[in-house]
């Protein structure tokens, strides 16, 4: 189902019809959301269950700790980096991190997050997508070491 935005402007309002469509829009993005999070949630919690996921965060924990986040944090940041902030969220949520953890990554998410998407973009727009994708890395990486030097 495809919801147009801004919704076509009725002639009048009424609660209920309000109501009605607002819970209506409201399941549709529920659903749309939980399609893609809960089998990223699930498959994030079978792969910690595994001695791979181990060896993931140990070689990433020296390159996260700069962040002060755990090396756990790193598959988040490569999930969002090249699926989309969803994802991210699934990755993070089992993580147990602290309100301050979670908002280093969101800065780097919000700056730096699907990348082979946007590249594609790009490429169309005949940009340098190259570039571009560089520059949203490594402004993601400086936000978000400033607001570990902020907030840790």
């Amino acid at each position: 189902m495809k919801i147009a935005y801004p919704p076509a402007a009725p002639s009048s309002f009424s609660l209920p019809d309000v109501v009605k469509e607002g819970a209506k829009r409201g399941v549709t993005t529920f659903w749309m959301l939980a399609k893609v999070v809960i089998p990223v949630f699930i498959a994030v919690y079978l792969l910690r269950q595994t001695p791979f996921f181990d060896k993931i965060a140990d070689f990433f924990r020296p390159y996260m700790g700069v962040l002060g986040l755990p090396g756990d944090a790193a598959l988040a940041l490569l999930v969002g980096s090249l699926s989309n902030l969803y994802s991210a969220v699934a990755v993070l949520a089992p993580l147990e991190l602290s309100w301050q953890q979670v908002t280093v990554a969101a800065i780097f998410l919000g700056v730096s997050h699907s990348h082979p998407m946007e590249a594609a973009i790009m490429y169309k727009m005949k940009t340098r997508f190259v570039t571009i994708v560089f520059l949203r890395l490594a402004t993601g990486f400086l936000l978000a070491w400033g607001m570990k030097a902020a907030l840790l």
